[in-house]
């Protein structure tokens, strides 16, 4: 006899598909402080879209994503006060951008373990290869 294997309605698939979407919105947009600058300083229109769009299909609608957003406005006044708008936050934040091909070139650091006479030999008088890497950039 072959046992039937419940696997819930399309309304318990939807539910569960709905709380994994909220669950995931809410702990990356409160845990990433860029994120919930942004968003707060979007305002409550610009989130509502940005919402429904990105959860259409799910169980949401405006009320649920107007609950979301004042949640998130009130938790960067929790976190930062209310004197500070969330955009004065977010710009004061330091964005970090990835280094210039230029400054990756300044990082590297020649090491060798030859002797100095080795060095000497492949390097120069001076015994260090700074020199012919900055005549290599030259060129």
């Amino acid at each position: 006899m072959l046992l039937k294997v419940h696997h819930g309605t399309a309304k318990d698939r939807m539910k569960a598909q709905t709380i994994q979407a909220l669950t995931g919105i809410l702990s990356s947009v409160a845990g990433h402080t860029p994120t919930l600058f942004a968003v707060v300083a979007g305002g409550p229109q610009h989130w509502r879209n940005s919402f429904l769009s990105t959860c259409r299909g799910l169980a949401v609608d405006e009320s649920i994503a107007d609950s979301l957003f004042a949640f998130f406005s009130r938790r960067v006044e929790q976190q930062f006060g209310r004197e500070l708008s969330a955009g004065k936050l977010l710009d004061s934040l330091e964005v970090s951008t990835p280094p210039t091909a230029r400054e990756i070139d300044d990082a590297w650091e020649v090491e060798s373990f030859s002797s100095e006479q080795g060095r000497r030999h492949f390097y120069g008088a001076d015994g260090h290869p700074e020199q012919i890497i900055k005549q290599l950039r030259e060129h």
